[in-house]
């Protein structure tokens, strides 16, 4: 999905790219865990994907006690589910939520916001254990393929279906073309 989205936004693309440069200059070498941790603008492209589009589309959980909620009082023992996908497009929020805006992973944009308000792995004391790891790979993966091709969306957004059963999943996804970067060291022209 972060793939389809970058084709759809050159300039994001272009930003990322930009990032990459920097890290990488004109080498040709391998990413390091430094490498990784720099890579700031293609974590908001992965977060914001992982917002619109998180894998897991439920979270259960069992209340050790009772929860107040304004007026009401649900009783211990009661199962709750937490949707993700309901959870990530809540306007309160998320302005305008399906719109596709890393801009909303901006440090600035993340003050006051709850931290149980984006939720791709869980949250709290039984959170997913490899989501440092996931994000890593990633960054790896979707890093290379920026360093030396062009993404290109042949289609919108709007194209995209997706189903949600016991994972998320892509019902059908527009084409994307992928255009080799001439140069094979990573090449600063193209910016």
């Amino acid at each position: 999905m972060a793939i389809i989205h970058l084709g759809l936004d050159q300039n994001m693309q272009n930003l990322v790219r930009g990032e990459l440069c920097e890290i990488f200059g004109d080498s040709d070498r391998d990413a390091t865990m430094e490498d990784l941790k720099a890579m700031t603008n293609l974590e908001r492209v992965i977060k914001e994907t992982m917002r619109l589009y998180p894998s897991v589309t439920g979270i259960t959980r069992t209340l050790k006690e009772p929860l107040r909620l304004d007026k009401y009082t649900i009783p211990s023992e009661s199962v709750m589910v937490v949707v993700p996908h309901l959870l990530h497009r809540d306007e309160n929020i998320y302005p305008n939520p399906e719109k596709f805006d890393p801009d909303r992973f901006l440090p600035e944009q993340c003050i006051g916001r709850h931290p149980y308000a984006y939720i791709p792995f869980s949250a709290g004391p039984r959170n997913c254990i490899g989501q440092k790891f996931a994000m890593y790979q990633m960054k790896t993966v979707l890093s290379t393929i920026l360093r030396y091709a062009i993404i290109e969306t042949l289609g919108t957004q709007e194209s995209i279906i997706i189903s949600t059963q016991l994972i998320m999943r892509a019902d059908y996804l527009p084409n994307v073309k992928i255009t080799p970067i001439p140069n094979t060291k990573f090449a600063r022209h193209i910016l």
